[in-house]
């Protein structure tokens, strides 16, 4: 929908090649925007022309188009093949590597944890990683090489937030983002990944300063931090609840990050995107128990928005 808007350059042009009403289109479109969080389109009388953010996306949709599996056929594995898994999405990547070695051609998997998507994508082109599990946010996404392939696995997963127990943000089932602005936050070192870049793109939208007072380097040491400080960490939307810590979601999910499965074209894992898709949807699927916040949410949004359930 987005590619055929900025080809025919209006809505009403796009409308008719979608064969679809012009209001129809313009609503999906307006739904599209907020959940993203910018316009896609400059709209006049004469036309729609991209915005800066909506030439990014637009590079992620043609380049989604195109990884979508075609009818040429794909290499079946020859006998069991043992499975390289990387990236960083919370529980989700070891929960893949759980089903997947109950497959048939699967001998084994092995697990690299990374939050950095550019290394993951950098490791999947070299060879040394067959699929990753990776993020990114969106204005400031990661471009695709020409050599990867990719599934987006959720285009808006909501980021929420963890805090002990006893805070006093904990009392309520929903925060504001301004409300986060009243205490310390813990976030990844600088450098990791883009995902700061992404914050302060929210922030200065929303008129919201975060006090980057704290770093963590993984989950375990911001639980320790968020244990004994008054600070509040954000979390993928699967982290599981902790004795002593409440994840609580951000109204409206104002942070996004989107979910894309990267691997290389013409390999035995190609063959099998589709059964790797399935997995991680019956994952999310049997996942709810993992805190209330995602449960909420998957009901309410996520479970529509999956490839696969």
């Amino acid at each position: 929908m987005i590619i055929a808007v900025a080809e025919a350059g209006s809505i009403g042009r796009a409308a008719v090649r979608l064969r679809t009403s012009q209001a129809a289109l313009s609503a999906k479109l307006r739904r599209i925007e907020q959940s993203l969080g910018g316009d896609l389109f400059v709209r006049s009388r004469s036309g729609c022309v991209p915005t800066p953010f909506g030439d990014s996306v637009l590079t992620g949709a043609r380049q989604t188009v195109r990884a979508e599996p075609g009818p040429s056929p794909r290499p079946e594995p020859k006998e069991p093949m043992r499975v390289r898994i990387g990236g960083y999405a919370g529980i989700m990547m070891g929960e893949l590597g759980r089903r997947l070695v109950s497959e048939p051609w699967v001998s084994g998997v092995r697990l690299s944890d990374n939050p950095d998507s550019r290394i993951n994508i950098r490791l999947i082109v070299n060879g040394e990683l067959d699929v990753a599990l990776v993020y990114d946010w969106p204005p400031v996404a990661l471009p695709t090489p020409a050599a990867v392939r990719e599934r987006v696995i959720h285009p808006a997963e909501p980021v929420f937030v963890m805090m002990s127990q006893s805070h006093p943000l904990a009392v309520a089932p929903g925060l504001s983002l301004r409300a986060l602005a009243d205490y310390p936050w813990v976030d990844e070192p600088a450098g990791t990944t883009t995902w700061p870049t992404y914050l302060r793109h929210v922030c200065n939208h929303a008129g919201v300063t975060l006090h980057n007072r704290l770093t963590a380097a993984n989950l375990l040491e911001a639980r320790r931090l968020l244990l004994s400080t008054a600070a509040v960490a954000p979390v993928v939307a699967t982290t599981e609840s902790a004795p002593g810590l409440a994840i609580r979601a951000l109204e409206g999910h104002p942070l996004r990050q989107r979910l894309r499965l990267v691997y290389r074209h013409g390999t035995p894992i190609s063959a099998r995107i589709h059964r790797i898709v399935q997995h991680i949807g019956k994952a999310y699927a049997e996942h709810q128990g993992c805190n209330a916040a995602f449960r909420t949410w998957w009901h309410a949004e996520g479970c529509h928005a999956m490839p696969v359930r």
